[in-house]
């Protein structure tokens, strides 16, 4: 929790459950369906918000993997309420990430191994089997503005676009990023 603190300088309680159901009817009574599948989620009903691990999924992860993923979720429980349920997934999604992998030394070829030069628009497919590629590009989109604005630059950016439906067209040169893919991963 404390590296999710370190980087953004919100208020927030700073204290998250995390809950391991020990069945799999338990596991999609908390998160649904369409969930029980992902190694872990970051809800909010009636009992507050909490991390909720699928223990087969989770069970199967190194400890930097696990780290990553806890730190991950962790990052959306504390921007919850900064958050518009209508903002663009890959800011969500490419932003906790970023949180995430931050200070793990993985260079995005490892963390994003999926991802290829040749993306022709920003990611929209975070179902089915288009989401771990799609929540790669948005890690990569995250590293990329990284590199042009600084790591603040990357918190603000996310405080700026998170309470919105939309990120203008221009707030991210697609071009640009595709260059930095390109010379990034090849």
């Amino acid at each position: 929790m404390r590296e999710v603190t370190d980087i953004l300088d919100i208020t927030w309680p700073q204290r998250v459950a995390v809950v391991v159901p020990a069945t799999d009817s338990e596991l999609v009574s908390l998160v649904g369906p369409a969930f029980a599948d992902m190694a872990g989620v970051a809800i909010r009903d009636g009992s507050g918000q909490r991390v909720v691990l699928n223990r087969v999924r989770a069970a199967a992860l190194s400890d930097v993997e696990l780290g990553v993923l806890l730190r991950h979720e962790i990052t959306h429980v504390a921007t919850r309420d900064l958050t518009s349920d209508s903002a663009p997934l890959w800011l969500v999604e490419g932003f906790a990430d970023w949180v995430a992998f931050h200070g793990t030394g993985l260079p995005l070829r490892q963390a994003a191994p999926l991802l290829k030069p040749d993306v022709s628009a920003l990611p929209v497919d975070f179902g089915g089997s288009g989401r771990d590629l799609a929540y790669q590009q948005a890690y990569s989109i995250m590293v990329y503005l990284e590199s042009r604005l600084g790591e603040r630059g990357v918190v603000d950016f996310f405080l700026r676009h998170a309470s919105s439906s939309a990120v203008d067209a221009g707030a991210v040169d697609v071009a640009g990023w595709r260059e930095f893919l390109k010379t990034s991963i090849g």
